[in-house]
């Protein structure tokens, strides 16, 4: 599924200029790092509340991927009911769920998250310090989860990730899921959540954590993040989240 991210297709443009033609002239969004002033001007460092609410907002206007307030407020609930001591994920885009995680953490957590694209990298290490996690936070940029997975393995230092959160490449998802076993990454209680595993979907991830009497896995329901809310006519797709643990 060929996806703009970010971006205004030429077709979309006429459109989305008559949904807030001031918007988007001044707030432009070329590259990545675009989104930051923005941020900076709806929020103060260290109100959560503030900047998750000023990435959503500009998300409204630029579509994305990032988990959005339905899953967000999902994942919230999942990290705080797990109590993690390792946390991993793999895909941090611009560090909004890696945000919205940290603030159910406990203090002295260990938070490990990979970004194969270093323009992503970098905005998200900007907004993970300026939300105070910068300290709590170890960002692996340039990498894909593959080659990154064994640095994760020893920054873990012998102990499995309590909590994993993949929202990465979808054909990524099963053989990265694989990997960490082999490694130790994921370990007896190991709690694997996945986004996106009925739309677009990821490629036998669903039916091994389904099928396989390692895992006891649940589906919770939620509507696809990337929203088009300047189209007039635009419905979600229909989505869920897969949490697995690891028997």
């Amino acid at each position: 599924m060929a996806l703009q991210i970010g971006l205004l297709t030429a077709a979309n443009s006429s459109v989305a200029a008559s949904f807030n033609a001031e918007f988007y002239a001044e707030w432009p969004y070329a590259q990545p790092k675009d989104i930051l002033p923005y941020v900076f001007e709806n929020s103060q460092r260290g109100d959560l509340g503030a900047i998750i609410s000023a990435i959503d907002k500009f998300g409204d206007y630029y579509p994305m991927y990032k988990c959005g307030d339905e899953k967000g407020l999902i994942l919230e609930t999942l990290v705080k009911d797990a109590n993690p001591k390792h946390v991993v994920e793999l895909g941090t885009f611009l560090g909004y769920s890696a945000v919205r995680m940290n603030s159910q953490l406990q203090k002295g957590a260990q938070f490990i998250t990979v970004e194969a694209k270093p323009e992503n990298a970098d905005v998200a290490r900007s907004i993970i310090e300026y939300a105070g996690f910068g300290d709590q936070v170890t960002l692996l940029k340039g990498r894909l989860a593959k080659d990154a997975l064994p640095d994760v393995s020893k920054i873990l230092n012998g102990s499995s990730a309590d909590f994993v959160f993949l929202d990465h490449f979808k054909d990524c998802y099963l053989p990265d899921l694989k990997a960490m076993e082999q490694l130790g990454i994921v370990g007896k209680g190991s709690v694997i959540v996945a986004d996106n595993v009925l739309y677009p979907g990821a490629p036998g991830f669903l039916e091994y954590v389904s099928d396989s009497s390692r895992y006891d896995t649940r589906l919770i329901p939620a509507k696809f993040e990337y929203d088009q809310k300047w189209k007039p006519d635009w419905t979600p797709q229909d989505d869920a989240i897969s949490v697995s643990v690891f028997l």
